[in-house]
């Protein structure tokens, strides 16, 4: 492990015990106190470098109150801008700073946008009411409580502001020790895993000129255990801020909530008014999953795939950006959503190679699926499964070289050494695909997957209550649909306002509202 390896899962793991002290707190003291560890642990691992991060969520919040009416562009703008700033400071004669505060950076870019953007929707009077979106710019208290709480501060998970009022409010969950423990039971393993797997097949090997005259199967397998460390470490991490989260009891919902990633909850839900009226044993901690590292390893489309990794990210860029981009043609939704994705994680020529490759897959797959439906039997596109899965292994191991390696040269320089073949197979895809046509069924799959063109897609129920005329389009979300769009009772009650009631009329500093990680 890197010393910086160390660091983030010593916070981790101070994280998860301390939480279970936060659960018993008052509202007030659970506000302060997490907002306290935080910013204790920002001066640790970032230092003075911290004040980039603050003056960030300063000028965040002062486009919240100077441009209430279109905070949402304001300050994914000056946000993004920052990001900019913030990566080149050589440019400008100043200090370069530590990797923590670059993920301090990331994390604060995602909540600021979130903010922001659930503050303006309200206001566009063209939508029912959302859940989790504010009525008012929260106060400054607020704004910094949220931004700097210790809860996936420095590796996620995303969450938004209506999810930590839920859990400043309370009643707070009360998991046991046990579910804790359970939920990172595998650790241990992945870790030495990941470990074994880099020592064996080292990264830097993949830089030495010698690497070209390795045997062609050689350099095309070295990529697989290259990815396969990466994703072990970052199962590692995530599971333990996810367990962090559930040891304190954030983004902890009754089922009936159906919380989703990053979105929080999808469904009006009066909170229990004790935390003991919900058996510990039933919350559902969704909201702040990240990873689901099974999904991940045995799902069979690439599409799918990228919904289980990082899955509150995922939901950020799908509700925040994705559904603001150009509609048509569909992949240049893809397109854009992976440049802001390639963008949000850095200026390394080698994220934006990787993150826009993967539109080429996507259509690949669409274009195979539309040819295939129809012509293959059930049987046969039973026996498709395996294969499938291998490619999109393959895929995604080949465009995680550009993501690890991060420069142009060493990237294109692998890419080169396997003859660009994951570049040329989903051009072959497409073209096999074209002038095979779409399958007797091909026209309507199409169609659906022309309408699941977005990286969290992939569930079937998505094409079948998507109404593709609605500009607002609540199926993107990885949160599901709005309930208020299609349940009279709460459109005759004013959208969303239900939610209203459950909540606590006490503690509402910026106004009353109902409120409820790619990577390659």
């Amino acid at each position: 492990m890197t010393p910086e390896e160390v660091t983030y899962l010593s916070v981790l793991l101070f994280s998860i015990p301390i939480g279970f002290l936060f659960k018993d707190l008052s509202p007030q003291a659970r506000r302060w106190g997490g907002a306290a560890v935080g910013g204790a642990l920002s001066l640790l691992t970032c230092g003075p470098h911290v004040l980039h991060s603050l003056v960030t969520t300063l000028g965040a919040w002062g486009l919240l109150r100077l441009l209430p009416g279109r905070c949402g562009a304001a300050t994914l703008a000056w946000t993004f801008a920052y990001l900019l700033f913030f990566r080149s400071l050589w440019v400008w004669g100043l200090p370069e700073p530590p990797p923590y505060a670059n993920a301090l950076q990331l994390l604060l870019t995602l909540k600021l946008v979130s903010l922001a953007m659930d503050t303006q929707e309200p206001r566009g009077g063209d939508d029912p009411a959302v859940l989790g979106s504010l009525g008012a710019p929260p106060g400054l208290a607020e704004t910094l409580s949220y931004s700097f709480c210790y809860l996936g501060l420095l590796t996620g998970p995303f969450y938004r502001l209506g999810t930590h009022r839920d859990w400043v409010l309370g009643p707070v969950a009360a998991p046991r020790w046990r579910r804790v423990l359970t939920h990172v039971r595998w650790t241990p393993v992945l870790g030495a895993l990941g470990e074994a797997a880099s020592r064996f097949f080292p990264l830097d090997a993949v830089r030495d000129p010698g690497f070209a005259r390795h045997p062609f199967a050689f350099r095309l397998f070295y990529m697989v255990p290259v990815f396969f460390a990466f994703r072990m470490r970052f199962y590692v991490g995530w599971l333990c801020a996810e367990a962090a989260c559930i040891a304190a009891g954030l983004g902890g919902y009754p089922p009936a909530a159906h919380p989703k990633p990053g979105a929080g909850p999808t469904r009006p839900c009066p909170r229990p008014t004790r935390a003991e009226a919900e058996a510990s044993e039933t919350w559902d901690f969704s909201a702040v999953r990240t990873i689901d590292p099974w999904g991940t390893e045995r799902c069979r489309r690439f599409r799918e795939g990228m919904r289980h990794w990082n899955m509150s990210v995922q939901w950020w860029l799908a509700q925040y950006v994705h559904r603001r981009a150009p509609r048509r043609p569909p992949a240049l939704r893809s397109v854009w959503t992976m440049l802001a994705s390639a963008y949000w994680h850095g200026l390394h020529p080698g994220f934006y190679l990787s993150f826009l490759s993967v539109p080429l897959w996507l259509a690949a797959e669409r274009a195979a699926e539309r040819a295939l439906r129809g012509r293959l039997s059930p049987r046969g596109w039973s026996l498709a499964a395996g294969p499938h899965w291998f490619l999109k292994m393959r895929a995604y191991d080949y465009l995680c070289m550009g993501f690890v390696l991060r420069d142009a040269a060493a990237t294109l320089s692998y890419w080169a050494s396997i003859y660009f073949c994951l570049h040329l197979l989903p051009l072959a895809i497409l073209l096999l695909a074209a002038i095979a046509g779409p399958g007797p069924e091909g026209d309507s799959e199409g169609k659906k997957g022309e309408r699941e063109a977005n990286p969290d897609d992939g569930d079937p129920d998505i094409a079948k209550k998507r109404d593709s005329s609605t500009l607002r389009d609540p199926k993107i979300e990885e949160g599901g649909d709005d309930p208020s769009a299609r349940d009279p009772k709460i459109q005759e009650e004013g959208g969303g306002s239900s939610v209203r009631k459950r909540r606590d009329p006490r503690i509402q500093e910026g106004g009353t509202l109902p409120s409820l990680g790619v990577s390659p």
